[in-house]
């Protein structure tokens, strides 16, 4: 079955697919360069190094699977991927393209909290519960705090969950323990390119 779903998707030339690979520390320009030899065109990347070891993760249009595979014959890795990736316009654009519809429900959050255990699980879940989607979460330690940076986005009211407003998120995440430092609109681009030039 993934086999097939390989083969549709590659069937067409600018379907998405994601790269993943885990693994020993490579310089993010080397797997650029490797990524970019076969053709593909990288639309996002995540990249983060925890523990001794690295994660980086592609989102590459224009590019078969397999000359994509051939880029990394030989090379070593705990894991490696290519899957055919959602094919849609925030996926391909972005949710910080100025054009995004998700662009207005998108918040940049900073935030600590004492540490405790499940003090995280609590947060996330109140969260959830209200519809809002955490698509990049860091968290780390500082003292005897955890500190939380994330961009969350929230619901719309279209769908399965009603809007929450930023008020009520800032009340809930404060009766939590939480410290919030930065919970802010994040502006579309090129828009804000485009201020800073004027």
């Amino acid at each position: 079955e993934t086999r097939g779903r390989a083969r549709a998707f590659a069937a067409s030339a600018d379907a998405p697919l994601l790269v993943t690979m885990i693994g020993a520390q490579k310089p993010v320009s080397e797997v650029h360069r490797m990524i970019e030899a076969s053709g593909a065109e990288i639309k996002e990347s995540r990249n983060v190094r925890l523990g001794g070891r690295a994660s980086n993760m592609f989102l590459v249009t224009n590019v078969d699977p397999m000359a994509l595979k051939k880029q990394f014959e030989g090379q070593v890795f705990d894991f490696f991927s290519v899957f055919p990736a959602k094919n849609t316009v925030q996926d391909i654009k972005g949710p910080y393209c100025e054009t995004s519809p998700l662009l207005p429900y998108v918040r940049k959050a900073t935030m600590s909290v004492p540490f405790k255990k499940g003090v995280v699980n609590e947060i996330t879940e109140f969260l959830c519960s209200k519809g809002v989607t955490l698509s990049h979460m860091d968290e780390y330690r500082s003292g005897k705090d955890i500190v939380l940076e994330c961009i969350m986005h929230l619901p719309t009211g279209l769908a399965e969950f009603p809007s929450v407003d930023d008020k009520y998120v800032l009340q809930k995440l404060e009766a939590l323990g939480c410290t919030v430092a930065e919970f802010g609109r994040v502006e579309g681009r090129p828009q804000a390119e485009k201020a800073a030039k004027n």
